[in-house]
């Protein structure tokens, strides 16, 4: 009679692990199949608007050309009626100094730059005309404060003086840039500030006969960027 083998405890163990194992790759699909998402719908991305608003009280200019909220040009630059200069006809030697007051805001650091002075026939010259076209400018005291600081000619510590003197003068400035590092500095305007700049000009006591009947004219150019 043939013998009946016995079993072996091994094999059921085998069995068994076999189902746990098929029990662990179970599992693993399961959470496998949890899932989680973040959406992001809010991404944006814009450019901020410059813009340099100038004004002496009556009159407003924009750089836009088109008032506060205007449309911005590529140059975002415009031409403004504000006479720094005032103006005034038939100014004699140490007369009354002129000023002229603006305000600059920011609607954020802002340079000044200071064109070519010349000097033509004045519009009521009379039909006499100085014939020194050439040096005029230099006979014309001029100054740029804000409160405390004399911009031109520079002074960080003291207001410019009431009077101006020849230590400044339409034709020496002609030509310079003046920026937020300069000595003393330009106000730098952030976003909503103001700054006020006076302009006094006076035609210096050496001015002679060659200087009667002439107009001086200068173009400010105020950059923010």
């Amino acid at each position: 009679m043939p013998k009946i083998p016995k079993p072996r405890p091994w094999r059921a163990l085998i069995v068994a692990s076999l189902a746990v194992s098929a029990l662990a790759v179970t599992a693993a699909i399961s959470v496998a199949g949890f899932s989680a998402q973040v959406v992001n719908n809010a991404n944006t991305f814009s450019s901020g608007t410059m813009q340099l608003k100038e004004s002496n009280g009556s009159i407003s200019c924009y750089s836009t050309g088109s008032g506060s909220g205007g449309t911005v040009g590529a140059a975002n630059s415009a031409n403004c009626a504000i006479n720094k200069l005032v103006g005034s006809l038939d100014q004699v030697p140490s007369g009354t100094p002129l000023s002229a007051t603006v305000t600059l805001t920011n609607v954020g650091s802002i340079n000044s730059s200071l064109g070519t002075c010349s000097a033509v026939a004045a519009s009521d010259d009379n039909g006499y005309v100085g014939s020194d076209t050439s040096g005029f400018c230099g006979k014309i005291d001029f100054t740029i404060g804000i409160t405390g600081k004399c911009i031109y000619p520079a002074n960080a510590t003291a207001a410019c003086p009431a009077t101006p003197t020849n230590a400044g003068t339409l034709g020496a400035v002609a030509g310079t840039t003046f920026t937020n590092t300069s000595t003393p500095p330009l106000t730098l305007l952030t976003a909503g500030t103001s700054q006020a700049y006076t302009f006094t000009a006076m035609l210096d006591p050496s001015a002679t006969n060659a200087d009667q009947g002439l107009a001086a004219s200068m173009t400010m150019t105020w950059n923010q960027s």
